[in-house]
């Protein structure tokens, strides 16, 4: 019984922030995609908690953004930097594109050439 109960403690639960920036041209106009998502991983099963995609417009971007590298990120984060994330989200989801949280692990993939 005591294994039993040990197994439980030792669940292994894991908080991700994903952000992703790509840069595309179509019919001659420029545009941003933005993805950003919050995921709960546990017993091998996946959650969102948040999740959002916009595109916008390069003239329209700010210099922060366009300057920003065609990349995903992915942020492995503590269970209190994920509640916060979700708070941000929650109100102010446009600043989760731009931000770099407090990360106990973290992945890193260019995008495009």
């Amino acid at each position: 019984m005591m294994q039993h109960n040990q197994l439980l403690t030792t669940e292994k639960v894991q908080y991700t922030f994903t952000r992703v920036k790509d840069t595309y041209e179509e019919n001659g106009q420029k545009f941003i995609t933005l993805f950003g998502r919050l995921t709960v991983q546990n017993d091998g099963q996946s959650k969102s908690a948040w999740v959002e995609i916009e595109e916008v417009k390069w003239e329209q971007a700010t210099e922060k953004l366009k300057n920003m590298p065609d990349a995903m990120y992915m942020f492995n984060v503590s269970k209190q930097i994920f509640k916060d994330l979700l708070q941000i989200a929650s109100s102010h989801h446009q600043e989760l594109y731009c931000l770099t949280p407090v990360y106990v692990a973290r992945e890193y993939n260019k995008l495009g050439s």
